[in-house]
């Protein structure tokens, strides 16, 4: 898969302090990935959810979640938002959806 924002990632990093290693770890497993469907992204991610367009992974022991929208037809990967589990409490589903 190709992440075509990797400057939110490098943003990101630089915010949260200690996600180095974990987010390092998505994007190397991503970038290997030869997704096809949903169902094969939930192969390498069973934790991952959907809310419309948009796959939300779990970061570093769920203390992190990732927003991101997935184009298996073209294998993009878009960032969307990446913050703390107390941020994404906060979030509400027209939050993520317009994020």
């Amino acid at each position: 898969m190709n992440i075509v924002s990797k400057g939110k990632l490098r943003k990101y990093l630089e915010a949260h302090y200690g996600v180095e290693n974990a987010l390092v770890r998505w994007y190397y497993i991503i970038k290997k990935a030869k997704w096809k469907s949903w169902k094969n992204l939930q192969t390498d991610f069973p934790s991952a959810d959907k809310v419309g367009d948009r796959v939300i992974f779990n970061i570093k022991g769920n203390n992190y979640w990732l927003i991101v929208i997935v184009r298996f037809f073209n294998r993009h990967i878009y960032i969307r938002w990446f913050g703390t589990h107390a941020e994404y409490d906060k979030l509400t589903k027209k939050d993520i959806l317009n994020s």
